[in-house]
C-alpha cells in the first residue's frame, strides 16, 4: 500500500522540494519517495519529472518515540539521511507545526487513529505553503458490518496461520480500522470545515478515500 500511495502521489502532480509526512511510522513512504527521487536524478532529459526543482527534503513526523527510533534505523540502513529528517510532533495539536513549511504534505492511513482527525487536517493546512499540494489517504467506513466483513475477508483473509494474539491478527486490525474510518460524506464535511472543496476528496479504492488538493496562491 505504501508503494501504491507513492505512485499515486507522483502521478497526480508535482512533489516537493520540501515534503512533510504526517504520521510517518517506520518511514516506509519517505524511503520509497526518496528512492524514486534518486532514480529520477539518474535519468537525464526527463520532460515530465515528478519532482519540483530543488533538492528533495522530507520531514517525517510521528508522535511515537519508539516508531521514530525504528524509522531512524531504517533511514540509516537505506542511506537516506541526507533526504529524510525525523521529528516528533503531536497531531492532536493543530499548531504543532509552523506555518508555510512545505510545498507537499502527505499522510497515509493515519487519521483514523486520531481521536479527532480534523486536527491533522488543520496541522497540514497550516504548514502548507500557498500553491502547495496536500495528499492524504485514509480508510473508508462501509455502511454496515456485512460489508466490513467482506472487505476483511478480501484483503486480510484468514488469521489461522498467523501466530499472534487474536487482537493483533491482521484481520482484526483491519476490522477495527474500518470501523474507525470516516464515510465519504464525513471526510468531505471535515475538509470543507477548513475551506477545502468537498470534491477534493474521492474514493480511490474499495476501502480508501483520498484528499488531493492544491492550495490557491
Amino acid at each position: 500500500m505504501n508503494t501504491a500511495f507513492v505512485e499515486d502521489l507522483l502521478s497526480g502532480g508535482c512533489v516537493g522540494p520540501r515534503v512533510i509526512d504526517l504520521g510517518c511510522g517506520p518511514a516506509g513512504i519517505p524511503l520509497i519517495l526518496s528512492e524514486r527521487y534518486r532514480q529520477s536524478e539518474e535519468v537525464e532529459g526527463q520532460s515530465e519529472r515528478p519532482f519540483a526543482e530543488g533538492r528533495l527534503e522530507i520531514m517525517a513526523v510521528d508522535f511515537s518515540v519508539d516508531m521514530l527510533e525504528l524509522a531512524q534505523f531504517e533511514v540509516e540502513l537505506a542511506g537516506m539521511q541526507d533526504l529524510v529528517f525525523l521529528q516528533q510532533i503531536d497531531l492532536t495539536d493543530p499548531e504543532s507545526l509552523q506555518e508555510d513549511l512545505a510545498q507537499t504534505i502527505i499522510s497515509n492511513t493515519v487519521l483514523h487513529h486520531l481521536p479527532n482527525p480534523i486536527t491533522a487536517i488543520q496541522v497540514a493546512v497550516r504548514a502548507l505553503m500557498p500553491g502547495g499540494r496536500l495528499f492524504i489517504r485514509d480508510l473508508f467506513r462501509p455502511e454496515n458490518e456485512a460489508e466490513i466483513e467482506r472487505l476483511v475477508e478480501l484483503h486480510a483473509g484468514s488469521d489461522a496461520s498467523v501466530d499472534v494474539p487474536p487482537e493483533y491478527a491482521p484481520a482484526q486490525l483491519l476490522r477495527q480500522s474500518l470501523w474507525a474510518g470516516l464515510t465519504l460524506q464525513e471526510s468531505r464535511a471535515m475538509v470543507a470545515s477548513v475551506g477545502i472543496p468537498e470534491e477534493a476528496v474521492q474514493m480511490t479504492s474499495d476501502r480508501h478515500w483520498t484528499l488531493d488538493w492544491t492550495m490557491p496562491v
